[in-house]
């Protein structure tokens, strides 16, 4: 479902606090983050380098070290805490595969991975990226660690009461950085980081202001600093620049443009967009804290892309999750809408009652109306029928002087009606038959006919009823 801006913006208010670890093999990066209502801004920063270590057992205790020595700096009670790992402890790949796939993924996933890893299934952690349709299939960007070494940093974290909500790789990190920071980019973009001797390289696919609203993974790669791979690692880095119209910047890229060929790339440092987006912050003091505030963002409501390497980790999608302040944003939200919507119809009943004080008000002038409109129509039937009797007054007198001369002596009228050039007759004579003849025989009338049987009564004389028309001098004239 597709909401309006201001409604997407309100249902991310929040007051909330998360703090991001960024895993190297030799460094932590820890930033803690805060959230009130829209204002997102940075805590704190902090650096700790991991001695190094041969055998497990001496490393893990250098870990446990470092990880205690930030305990000062956050709560592991309260605060969320998210986990990114560094390129070179991920695998990542690119699968296309048909689209009936989606209906069926996750066995679809098991069946590739056995496919494309090196590493049994049970042995992994994994998750995915959406790439989007590619011609009739559908791409995805398939990330996986290892559960040896991402279990050695789980276990390392737990006697401090630490349980991340969230693992995950720089490509969704940055990727979420990104979109936060540069909340009106659209179209293709190119994420360029150096670090350890290799530079990654992430194309995302903002979408647009437009009906498409998801963005996409458009590729990553992680090109090591080796011979063997300067010739492919030239043309993927020159093809990436080609499929994008901007480009971003973090970590060291120098070595990488030299490396490839290019003198100078217009790029847009992602210290200096934090710097602008996230509030009273003076600038992270070095570039590899930004995927560590990428995986914080998650902890604010405030990513765009849900990857999670925890299979059942317990945190919800974003969009879903509802917190304390949401839960009451909602209910004073729909407060206010029944309220609002709960008003028309009280406005509605007190209009009414107010027209209905007027119109009894108005109750005796109109009724003294009415009743002056009903005899005023009175007087109108009366002076039309008037009129039109004036109008026809020579044929009523033709009809008496006609009926006078051809009705018989013993032959009376009880009733004579006359209208619309008809004439009724009812009485009673000797002979009722007789009669149709002699009104037949007559210039004056035609069509003559009985409209009720004739009944003789005890004085011997049949009752009659009979109709005739008025025979017009035009009309006979027309006859031969």
């Amino acid at each position: 479902m597709i909401y309006p801006h201001w409604f997407q913006a309100l249902s991310r208010a929040d007051f909330l606090k998360s703090v991001g670890l960024y895993v190297m093999p030799d460094r932590l990066f820890l930033v803690r983050m805060r959230k009130d209502l829209f204002r997102v801004s940075l805590v704190e920063e902090e650096t700790r380098e991991i001695p190094l270590a041969e055998d497990p057992a001496s490393r893990r205790q250098a870990l446990e070290e470092v990880i205690r020595s930030l305990l000062p700096h956050f709560d592991p009670a309260r605060d969320p805490f998210y986990l990114c790992l560094s390129p070179d402890q991920v695998i990542g790949i690119e699968l296309s595969l048909p689209q009936a796939a989606e209906d069926n993924l996750s066995q679809v996933l098991e069946y590739e991975i056995q496919r494309h890893i090196p590493f049994r299934l049970e042995d992994i952690y994994y998750d995915f990226l959406p790439m989007g349709k590619k011609g009739d299939k559908i791409g995805i960007f398939l990330l996986a660690v290892p559960k040896k070494s991402l279990d050695e940093i789980l276990d390392t974290l737990s006697p401090f009461g630490i349980r991340p909500k969230g693992v995950e790789a720089t490509t969704s990190a940055l990727s979420n950085y990104l979109l936060f920071c540069a909340g009106a980019l659209s179209g293709p973009a190119l994420v360029l980081g150096g670090q350890n001797q290799a530079w990654e390289i992430v194309g995302l696919d903002a979408g647009g202001n437009g009906w498409r609203k998801e963005p996409e993974i458009l590729f990553s790669y992680r090109l090591p600093q080796t011979e063997w791979i300067q010739g492919p690692g030239r043309a993927i880095f020159h093809s990436c620049l080609n499929a994008v119209t901007k480009c971003f910047s973090w970590g060291y890229i120098a070595d990488l443009l030299l490396w490839s060929g290019v003198e100078s790339i217009q790029a847009e440092d992602l210290l200096a967009l934090g710097k602008e987006k996230l509030a009273g912050d003076k600038g992270m003091a070095h570039s590899f804290f930004v995927p560590a505030v990428g995986t914080a963002l998650r902890g604010l409501r405030e990513s765009t892309f849900a990857f999670n390497f925890l299979p059942g980790a317990g945190e919800e999608s974003r969009g879903r999750m509802i917190t304390r302040l949401n839960t009451w944003l909602t209910v004073l939200l729909l407060l206010g809408l029944v309220f609002w919507g709960g008003s028309y119809p009280v406005r509605d009943e007190i209009r009414l009652r107010q027209l209905q004080k007027e119109v009894q008000k108005l109750g005796p002038s109109v009724e003294a109306l009415r009743k002056e409109e009903d005899e005023l129509n009175k007087l109108r039937k009366e002076i039309s029928f008037l009129s039109g009797l004036k109008g026809r007054k020579g044929e009523i007198f033709l009809v008496l002087d006609e009926l006078s001369r051809i009705v018989p002596n013993n032959a009376y009228l009880s009733n004579l009606r006359y209208r619309q050039a008809t004439v009724e007759l009812q009485g009673s004579a000797e002979s009722a038959s007789n009669l149709v003849p002699l009104l037949e025989r007559s210039p004056v009338f035609k069509n003559v006919g009985f409209t009720a049987p004739s009944n003789r009564g005890r004085d011997n004389r049949e009752t009659f009823s009979l109709k005739a028309e008025l025979e017009h001098p035009e009309e006979k004239g027309a006859k031969p």
